[in-house]
């Protein structure tokens, strides 16, 4: 009766699906999705310097911009007194497959380069493209309130911190008096904590005369915005990348572009 058993539980145990021979349907195969199409490329384009130290920091600029957004194309392209020009960043750009390319100004304001220049030198530099991308110019990086959080954070590494009411800051800009005169009032004032910060976007020769000025009264004073020798605020890196999605979205165009990774 023993030996029954087990062999009527051995053949139960070969009747099982394992054991009939049966294959079990396989599963269904969702169709592959397609893959989303690639973010605008990015063209970024400032005012230029003979002075390197102007190039070489928005190179770092970009280069940080690229690893906060990885698979954006960027290029950096400059109106005047450097290279590269508009044309040659923009076939660049084409060549590597861009058909969207999105022209983020490097200006802190609405002044003639950002109205007329800009304008003028991508559509020049599209004529010269036997299949050009095709351009959305978004709004410059300034003003904005990042850029003012960044001129906050490039003040406090110097030990000045902003929000200190017996602090007067001068804000020296291109367009600015001169950092002297504006020290001058602030004392006659009454004013003895004075800094200066910096509303430019790279050093050069402007800012080097603010500094003049700053030292010579014994007044402390920021860095630009960016510098070749550190890593440009986390504020500005957003401010272009946010700036390339909201005219890339506007087209409108998907984009991908990683803001939280900053």
């Amino acid at each position: 009766m023993r030996a029954g058993r087990a062999g009527a539980a051995s053949t139960v145990a070969g009747n099982g699906a394992a054991g009939n021979g049966a294959a079990r349907p396989a599963p269904p195969v969702a169709p592959a999705l397609p893959a989303p199409p690639a973010p605008p490329a990015l063209l970024a384009i400032a005012h230029g310097s003979r002075d390197p130290r102007h190039a070489a920091a928005l190179h770092g600029l970009l280069q940080t911009v690229r690893r906060a957004a990885p698979g954006l194309r960027a290029e950096l392209a400059f109106l005047d007194l450097c290279g590269p020009d508009t044309p040659t960043a923009l076939a660049r750009l084409a060549a590597s497959g861009a058909r969207e390319v999105v022209v983020v100004p490097l200006f802190l304001s609405h002044g003639h380069h950002v109205r007329h220049d800009i304008p003028a030198v991508t559509a020049r530099a599209i004529r010269t493209l036997r299949h050009p991308p095709r351009l959305t110019v978004a709004a410059p990086l300034g003003p904005d309130p990042l850029v003012l959080d960044a001129l906050d954070r490039r003040l406090r590494e110097q030990d000045i911190w902003p929000a200190d009411p017996e602090l007067g800051v001068v804000v020296a800009s291109a367009t600015s008096p001169p950092t002297a005169d504006e020290i001058t009032k602030l004392r006659a004032r009454g004013r003895t904590d004075i800094a200066v910060a910096s509303y430019f976007l790279a050093p050069g020769l402007l800012h080097d005369r603010v500094r003049a000025d700053a030292l010579a009264a014994g007044i402390p004073v920021a860095a630009p915005l960016t510098t070749p020798d550190d890593e440009p605020p986390a504020e500005l890196v957003r401010l272009v990348i946010s700036r390339h999605a909201a005219a890339a979205t506007s087209r409108p165009i998907p984009h991908t572009a990683a803001l939280a990774a900053v």
